[in-house]
């Protein structure tokens, strides 16, 4: 859209082109030159090239310059939103895959876009692949990456379910930059391994630019989690492909790619010839011609690459200077009357065209060439002398066997002199050309061209068959019976027109009418005649719209009792177009034979037959005690508590599965677990098991609190006092015995408890 600039504009026009020069807008590299008028827009090192040869006129000293080789920010491929890719192949099979229509793009060639093309491998790990279906290529959708880094679109790995390898086309660069996206969803090391590689092929070489195989993505490269990184390495101007694998088992452990930019580094080499005129600019600028001209060319008159400016010129080369030299091209006429004094081959020029008359064709340049004249009478170099020519093609009478030019020789012209008349079919004396009716037979030319008859024959005469005054190659209808010839299947015949399956039989035939044609029952030819179709209700006149016969029995489905051949009649049918169902029990719509559970119970038909309940009646389900889906036949363990039916006390009670004590009560409800007279609770607290009828509570004195809780010992009606020693030598030898008879009942009690 074209704007006209404001004062302000203009003002701020003026301002800047009154202060210092500054980088323009559309100057992509920055050289201070517009890329309208930039001959290497992106290279700050030149910016002009007369001559257009790719040699810049002029290079700074000392520049080089980094450009885009290649690029891709998946931006040309074919995406759509929220679209999964699905693999059509084998799961187990390794291959490239390739793109499906209305699907996200997982391979590109480079010939629909500006961009780099690539290719997708997928090496099966035992896993599902891709056949599921999964956003698996180009994506034009920000939801878990925010904005792509670059565009509007990128490329999506997820949920591979194996391995997918990612290889851009063969590239020669010395740098490559790429934006990556890992969605954090918790990556661990597992088998198969989720992991990522993106390295550099070449030939002869692999180098790993990321690899986190063997590792755990969460903790060993966290810092790529859920942002976007840019990764770059420096390639050195080699040639290879990039390559990205990856191996993920779940739809969230995605990895998204942007913006693969490949650099290279390049140096300018400048032109010497400028304007590719073949002189040198340093020549050029000695010899005083435009170096940025190619039609400013040196004079070198002798052809030695020395010009004339920088030599003395001597033409004819007999070792004298023209300026010295009275016949400088030393054609024996002295340069004085020589009219070219420098071309040895031409010194005359009698009509002053600028070209001599050894090389001119018509030296008095009165439009006959020499030749002609000289064969046709007249003065080569006399202008007043000219041929004569009746039909002016330059060719005199003389010689020319059509004086009037009307392309018929004079000897077979009835009109020789007439360039508008040669013929006069019927002999009245006026050529054909004037004559409006040429052969005389009361029918004009006009008439007999319209009518497609020759107007040069008087037997070839216009017809009219119907006598409607319209000859018959004009005539629309010609059989009089109301339809136009061009809409008329029968245009001779008036008893019909219309043939829609053009068999060469009429669809119809007038009434009464005699004719030899026979009426088609079959009127579009499809096989089915066109009382059938009436009753079938499909339309006979067009060969696509055929009777609905769903088992091709050839009996339309209007008039068959079992239109699915299933051998059930239609009206018992519940899937009377499906040969493959014909009852639906628990009406679901989906019918008995491809129903795995008939009767809607949730119960499988496979699982019911195994469990002995009924598979087509949804009030007879399996019994499954625990609730657990598999029913107490199969189930190993009915009342769900961990513990097998085979082991279980109590197999139906969720609750119970040990009974130690054999009294009928489980241990979880029985308070005295072994039977032994003391509660569970007692026996903990008094160091006794509780599962073991022989370990009992320890009272050493019979005072009913057992030795681990009784802080006397001493008091109960059971304790015993010990023997005074009748020895008194041994001071303090009672007391020993004490203590030991209580250190035995300790450790007793501590066996029995054991």
């Amino acid at each position: 859209m074209t704007r006209t600039a404001k004062p302000l504009t203009l003002l701020l026009a003026l301002l800047l082109l009154m202060g210092p020069p500054a980088v323009l807008a559309d100057d992509s590299d920055g050289d201070g030159v517009d890329d309208s008028i930039d001959d290497f827009p992106n290279n700050p090192c030149a910016d002009t090239d007369t001559d257009g040869d790719g040699l810049p006129d002029s290079v700074v000293a000392g520049c080089s310059s980094s450009s885009v080789v290649a690029y891709t920010s998946f931006e040309d491929p074919y995406t759509i939103s929220s679209v999964k890719y699905t693999d059509t192949g084998d799961q187990d099979s390794d291959r490239y895959l390739w793109n499906n229509a209305n699907e996200p793009h997982v391979a590109h060639n480079q010939t629909t876009g500006a961009e780099m093309g690539f290719t997708l491998y997928y090496e099966s790990t035992g896993g599902v692949g891709l056949t599921d279906g999964d956003y698996f290529g180009t994506i034009n959708y920000t939801g878990t990456v925010g904005n792509f880094s670059d565009g509007d679109k990128g490329y999506q790995m997820s949920d591979v379910d194996g391995i997918t390898t990612l290889a851009l086309e063969q590239v020669t660069a010395d740098s490559v930059s790429l934006d990556l996206f890992l969605q954090d969803t918790g990556y661990e090391t597992s088998n198969p391994e989720d992991y990522l590689i993106i390295r550099w092929v070449t030939s002869t070489s692999s180098t790993d630019i990321l690899n986190t195989s063997g590792q755990d993505i969460d903790a060993d490269f966290s810092a790529y989690l859920d942002v976007w990184t840019t990764e770059t390495m420096s390639l050195s101007g080699a040639t290879g492909s990039l390559e990205i694998e990856f191996s993920s088992n779940s739809a969230t452990e995605a990895l998204y790619l942007d913006n693969i930019v490949f650099t290279g580094n390049s140096t300018l080499t400048e032109d010497l010839d400028d304007d590719n005129d073949g002189w040198s600019d340093v020549d050029e600028d000695a010899c005083m011609t435009d170096p940025l001209d190619s039609g400013s060319v040196p004079a070198d008159t002798d052809g030695d690459g020395v010009c004339d400016a920088l030599e003395g010129e001597d033409t004819d080369g007999d070792g004298i200077a023209n300026e010295e030299d009275d016949d400088d091209d030393n054609d024996g006429v002295a340069d004085e009357d020589d009219a070219f004094p420098l071309d040895s081959s031409e010194w005359a020029d009698a009509d002053g065209d600028g070209v001599g008359d050894n090389a001119d064709s018509d030296d008095d340049n009165d439009g006959y060439s020499d030749t002609t004249e000289a064969d046709c009478g007249s003065d080569p170099n006399d202008a007043g002398s000219t041929p004569v020519d009746s039909d002016g093609d330059d060719l005199c009478d003389d010689l020319d066997s059509d004086d009037d030019g009307d392309g018929v020789d004079d000897d077979e012209d009835e009109f020789p002199n007439d360039g508008t008349e040669t013929v006069d079919s019927d002999g009245d004396g006026i050529g054909d050309n004037a004559d409006t009716d040429d052969d005389n037979d009361g029918a004009s030319d006009v008439e007999e061209s319209n009518c497609n008859t020759d107007p040069l024959d008087a037997a070839s005469y216009p017809m009219d068959s119907d006598g409607d005054g319209v000859c018959d190659y004009l005539d629309m209808d010609g059989d009089n019976d109301g339809v136009n010839d061009a809409d008329d299947d029968f245009p001779e015949d008036e008893c019909a027109w219309t043939d829609t399956d053009k068999d060469g039989m009429p669809d119809k035939i007038v009434e009464g009418c005699t004719t030899t044609l026979t009426e088609d029952d079959d009127d579009d030819d499809d096989g089915w005649s066109d009382s059938v179709e009436e009753i079938c209700g499909s339309d006979h006149m067009d060969d696509s719209s055929l009777p609905a016969d769903l088992d091709g029995d050839r009996i339309c489905d209007e008039s068959d009792y079992d239109d699915d051949e299933d051998g059930v009649p239609d009206d018992e049918d519940e899937f009377p177009r499906d040969n493959t169902e014909f009852v639906d029990t628990d009406g679901d719509g989906t019918g008995d034979n491809a129903d795995t559970d008939d009767d809607g119970d949730g119960w499988p038909d496979a699982v019911e037959e195994a469990c002995e309940s009924g598979p087509l009646d949804p009030n007879h389900i399996p019994r499954d005690r625990d609730g657990d889906g598999m029913c107490d036949l199969q189930d190993p363990d009915d009342d769900g508590d961990g513990v097998a039916d085979e082991e279980d006390a109590f197999a139906n009670d969720q609750d119970e599965w040990d009974d130690t004590d054999g009294d009928g009560v489980g241990n979880n409800a029985d308070t005295d677990d072994d039977g032994d007279g003391y509660t569970d609770e007692e026996e903990t607290d008094c160091l006794s098991d509780p599962l073991d009828v022989k370990s009992i509570p320890a009272d050493i004195d019979g005072d009913g609190i057992c030795d681990a809780l009784d802080t006397d010992n001493t008091d109960g009606p059971d304790y015993v006092a010990p023997e005074e020693p009748k020895d008194d030598s041994l001071p303090g030898f009672p007391a020993m015995l004490a203590a030991l008879a209580l250190l035995g009942a300790t450790v007793l009690n501590r066996h029995r408890r054991q």
